[in-house]
């Protein structure tokens, strides 16, 4: 941002931030700012209440603070407290007129009543102050980073024009430059724009809607506005701090790298073949081909985000470890052998490393059971020579024993030197040909049932016999 166009720049932006600091009107802050009187009389009567009851455990939450703006900026966790005490005493003839029926008659009993005058239900009300709150908090945030903005600002001008005070040159020039830069103070609404989260409540605004909330606006405060574009609609559904804390660390580069690998995923999937060539270079047919995929993988994006999201948080750390170059490589392997599955293997980093060692041909033979197999295991089984041989092995042993007794002498080190054994047996004089006639110099399937039931014994028995 360019600063220095003199008092005249800096007037027009202390006028333009005198509106909502996302850019909006006065008006959009507070759609019903003739009841702020009202609210802050409705507190000072609870703080009198609360000092007549001796109730020091809640008057050690408000901290001190005698404006109701003041508790939801700095202590908004404790809001729903005041708010629900509030409403336990409007039968008390003090607090009644606040929580008079808006027919006239009497108190309202429930909380989704309209209440006179503001003709606004008790719920109504506690979620305006859940806005009020969030907004007010946000924009000191917002204030606070623009104050430091502009002072590091001030320093590196003060710098400036101290490294130019030495030659003659630097002299002569300082009277444009100073032209140029502008002499009034910075002011830090100059910077406001530039904040991370500038126009966050505007964003967030329709994703807070529950009393819970309140407690985590300090969190939600530290999400950057794209970030809150890209996924603030789903924060109403994540109420585990570990989880909600993941979310607000994620970057936009983050985001579209978690949207990249989803769509990775719904290709492989739904089986569909998009045409990876520049656009320019496809023809008319390939075009309408790719856009038509595209309208499919779009219509399931938003629900397989929400699922990884949501339903597979501890998956995030490892997908953005494996990156951009890597990750939608690794799902668009695996998802043919694990399905859905592939989501709860990226929140286990030994077991994707054990699937993502697996040889190819013997990945899909193996299936979920390569989740358990050590790499140093895979690379004895990918140097058996006769690929074929290899996967009709494997096959005749998830044939012969549960999955959960081979993954478990797969996984098993001391049974290490059995497996090793494999490559010396077939890599020689062993000839193999699934339909291969009996008695022929070639084994066939039945010659190696008998082979891989010996060699399976051995396993069982936890040493090596010869077969």
């Amino acid at each position: 941002m360019t600063h220095g166009v003199g008092t005249q720049h800096v007037r027009h932006n202390r006028a333009r931030f005198a509106t909502a600091p996302d850019g909006r009107g006065e008006s959009d802050r507070r759609s019903a700012p003739s009841l702020r009187p009202r609210a802050q009389a409705a507190f000072e009567l609870l703080l009198k209440s609360l000092r007549k009851a001796g109730r020091t455990d809640v008057l050690e939450m408000v901290g001190g603070l005698d404006r109701v703006d003041d508790v939801m900026r700095e202590r908004p966790a404790h809001v729903p407290t005041l708010l629900e005490l509030a409403w336990q005493l409007r039968d008390v003839a003090e607090f009644s007129p606040y929580f008079q029926r808006a027919d006239g008659h009497g108190t309202v009993t429930d909380r989704d009543q309209p209440i006179a005058p503001c003709n606004r239900s008790y719920d109504q009300v506690v979620r305006a102050h859940l806005h009020g709150a969030a907004r007010l908090l946000f924009e000191r945030r917002e204030r606070a980073w623009a104050e430091r903005r502009a002072r590091a600002a001030r320093e590196q001008r003060r710098q400036r024009k101290g490294q130019g005070s030495g030659g003659l040159q630097s002299r002569l020039m300082a009277p444009l430059k100073t032209m140029l830069d502008g002499e009034g103070d910075l002011d830090p609404d100059e910077f406001r724009a530039e904040y991370p989260g500038y126009g966050l409540f505007s964003v967030l605004k329709p994703s807070l809607r529950e009393p819970w909330q309140f407690a985590v606006l300090e969190t939600y405060a530290r999400l950057g506005t794209p970030q809150a574009r890209a996924f603030g609609h789903l924060l109403p559904r994540v109420r585990s701090a570990e989880m909600l804390d993941t979310l607000v660390n994620l970057s936009v580069d983050d985001v579209g790298l978690i949207r990249t690998v989803c769509r990775t995923f719904i290709e492989v999937r739904q089986n569909i073949k998009l045409d990876k060539a520049p656009r320019w270079q496809l023809s008319t047919e390939a075009r309408e081909a790719n856009d038509a995929a595209e309208q499919k993988i779009s219509a399931h994006e938003d629900a397989v985000f929400e699922t990884v999201v949501l339903k597979h948080t501890a998956a995030l750390p490892l997908i953005r470890e494996l990156g951009i170059n890597i990750a939608p490589d690794v799902v668009r392997r695996l998802t043919p052998v694990f399905g859905d599955e592939v989501w709860d293997l990226l929140t286990h980093p030994d077991d994707l490393e054990n699937a993502r060692a697996m040889p190819d041909h013997l990945l899909p033979v193996l299936g979920p059971v390569s989740r358990h197999v050590p790499p140093k295991v895979s690379t004895i089984l990918g140097h058996i020579r006769d690929h074929a041989l290899a996967r009709d092995l494997m096959a005749i042993a998830r044939d012969t024993m549960p999955d959960d007794e081979l993954a478990r002498y797969l996984s098993d080190p001391a049974r290490r030197p059995i497996w090793n054994t494999l490559p010396k047996k077939f890599n020689n004089a062993y000839r193999y040909q699934r339909d291969a006639p009996a008695g022929g110099s070639l084994r066939n399937i039945d010659d190696l049932r008998t082979v891989g039931n010996g060699f399976f014994h051995s396993l069982r028995i936890g040493q090596v016999e010869t077969f």
